[in-house]
C-alpha cells in the first residue's frame, strides 16, 4: 500500500496518524507529492490529484474516511471509522471532518495576498469555528471515550488552528482543552506534526 501526503495537508496527517494508530507503518510506504500542480507525480495514478491518496493494487482511494476505513482492512487494530449502522457515531464523526475542512479554509483564504483576503470569509470561518469549539465541548465524552476517526480530526483541526490562526478557543473549555493536550502528545501526533510555513 501507499499513501500519497503533504507534510501539511491537514486530511493527509489524519492519514498518516491513522496509519501509526493501525500498526501499519512497516506496511504503508507513505509518499510526499505536490499538489494544485499540473506536474505532480500524483496524477500518474489517478486525475483528482488530492491528498490523501491510498493505492491498493490498481485502485486509488481517495476522500479522508475512505482512506482510513481501507487501512482499518488491513490492521487487526481496533477501527476508528465510526459504523455504518451508528447514527449518532456517523453524524459527529462528519461534524468533526466538516470543523478540520472549515479551518483548512480559514487557514488558506488567511494566507492569500493581502489585496486578495475576503475579510467576511475570515469572519464567517472564525465564527463557525467558535461555534463548533462550543459544541464539541457539550460532547467533549464522544472524543474522550477512545481515539476514533472523529477525535484524530477535531485534535489536528484544533492544533492547526493554534499553529496557523493563533486560534485558541479550545483553553475556554477545561475538559476540552486537558483532552487536547493529552491526545497530541501521542506518538503518533509528534510524528506528523506540520512544518512551518
Amino acid at each position: 500500500m501507499k499513501l500519497f501526503s503533504t507534510p501539511n495537508s491537514p486530511f493527509s496527517r489524519v492519514a498518516r496518524i491513522a496509519i501509526h494508530e493501525l500498526d501499519l507503518s512497516d506496511q504503508v510506504k507513505i509518499e510526499f507529492v505536490t499538489v494544485r500542480d499540473s506536474e505532480s507525480e500524483l496524477l500518474r495514478y489517478g486525475p483528482l490529484g488530492k491528498v490523501p491518496a491510498l493505492q491498493i493494487g490498481s485502485d486509488l482511494f481517495s476522500d479522508t474516511r475512505i482512506v482510513v476505513n481501507m487501512l482499518e482492512f488491513a490492521s487487526s487494530r481496533a477501527r476508528l471509522t465510526a459504523k455504518n449502522g451508528n447514527a449518532s457515531d456517523l453524524a459527529f464523526e462528519g461534524f468533526c471532518l466538516g470543523f478540520l475542512e472549515s479551518i483548512a479554509v480559514w487557514i488558506r483564504e488567511s494566507r492569500r495576498k493581502p489585496e486578495l483576503i475576503s475579510q467576511s470569509l475570515l469572519q464567517v470561518e472564525k465564527d463557525r469555528a467558535i461555534r463548533c469549539v462550543k459544541h464539541l465541548d457539550q460532547f467533549e465524552e464522544c472524543l474522550t471515550s477512545s481515539l476514533s476517526l472523529a477525535s484524530i480530526a477535531v485534535a489536528c483541526a484544533l492544533d492547526l488552528a493554534q499553529r496557523r490562526l493563533d486560534f485558541n478557543e479550545v483553553e475556554k473549555y477545561p475538559k476540552l482543552s486537558e483532552w487536547f493536550h493529552e491526545i497530541t502528545k501521542r506518538q503518533s501526533f509528534q510524528m506528523t506534526e506540520p512544518l512551518p510555513i
